[in-house]
């Protein structure tokens, strides 16, 4: 697509002294330019607004390009949203020679990293994008990276590694909005808990940061914990949570058990306030009969959609990638809205 359909090809050549078919050469991709070159018509391009019409260079060069998408396996309802949306970049640009292979993973770290690195090791793919979920993925990414092998993360982050761009929540964002939303609906004052499922995870230490730092804006409101919620053991977690549960005014979880906390918190605590993230049916049930009193939606098909779609137009046509973060948008979901959501 062109910014501004007055200027042509012939214009850039004009401005940089260069013939029609480097031009030609460059804005298609076709190589056998020097990069001296390639920089001047870029810098004329961007001086006269022109973009390279996207869908015709990347006809002019169709080659397939397979990218690897390394997702978890729980919660299915969430990682099958992110794959509807990998799907969605697929089906648009499959005539281009998009091809896309997911795979999940359970967040078992040790175990996890061995597969990722079979996966690079197969030789298949032009490219990956993973699900950063622990710090041993950072080596992976960096080695990947240093052998001209693109690597991006989505959802997850792993912001020390060498990763191209990440795409997904801001989580210490997302941590500062459940926290506004917990201490409003309790009435600014009394207190509040945090439940977690790790306490090491980048994800889970952005969302602990953010809640405190919004947190210290209300005086009134008094922090117990933050709890954690073992995967590994669920029934005697919720057994030893309702102690902690009975007496508070809110109560955020910042992972993905929600719904478990959604019952025990009706069966102990029915008058407290339930701030969580996500949405599926379960979940859309607890909002209509007021158990949940509203959660954090983050996007999770234009994840998908927008780092494939991204990944491929790097591999494709070298584009940069506008920036090392891709930040998803964050939806305030309440009873009224949310089956919009659903």
């Amino acid at each position: 697509m062109k910014a501004d359909s007055r200027v042509t090809k012939k214009q850039i050549a004009e401005q940089t002294g260069l013939s029609l078919s480097t031009i030609d050469r460059v804005l298609n991709n076709r190589g056998h330019v020097k990069p001296e070159t390639y920089r001047r018509v870029m810098e004329a391009c961007r001086e006269l607004n022109y973009q390279v019409n996207r869908s015709a260079s990347l006809l002019s060069r169709k080659r397939d390009i397979m990218i690897g998408v390394v997702l978890f396996t729980y919660p299915t309802f969430f990682w099958d949203q992110v794959e509807r949306g990998v799907q969605k970049a697929y089906q648009e640009l499959r005539d281009y020679g998009l091809q896309v292979e997911v795979m999940r993973i359970d967040n078992t770290p040790d175990v996890d990293v061995d597969r990722v690195q079979e996966v690079i090791d197969s030789g298949r793919f032009a490219g990956l994008a993973l699900v950063a979920s622990d710090d041993q993925f950072i080596g992976i990414i960096d080695r990947c990276i240093d052998t001209g092998f693109p690597v991006v993360t989505l959802n997850t982050d792993a912001p020390a590694s060498k990763r191209l761009f990440y795409v997904g929540c801001n989580y210490t964002r997302a941590g500062r909005l459940a926290a506004e939303l917990l201490c409003k609906f309790v009435g600014r004052k009394g207190k509040v808990t945090l439940i977690t499922d790790s306490w090491t995870s980048f994800q889970s230490h952005q969302k602990i940061q953010g809640f405190r730092e919004a947190l210290a804006e209300y005086p009134h409101v008094r922090m117990v914990g933050p709890l954690k919620f073992e995967l590994a053991d669920a029934a005697n977690t919720i057994q030893a949570l309702a102690d902690d549960l009975r007496n508070v005014d809110g109560i955020y979880v910042s992972s993905s058990e929600l719904v478990r906390i959604a019952k025990l918190k009706q069966e102990i605590n029915p008058d407290a306030v339930l701030i969580g993230h996500d949405m599926n049916p379960e979940i859309y049930a607890h909002l209509q009969s007021g158990t949940i009193t509203a959660v954090i939606c983050q996007d999770p098909e234009a994840q998908g959609y927008l780092t494939v779609t991204k990944l491929f137009h790097h591999i494709a046509l070298s584009e940069d990638a506008d920036g090392p973060e891709h930040i998803t948008r964050l939806d305030v979901v309440v009873k009224e809205n949310a089956r919009f959501f659903i």
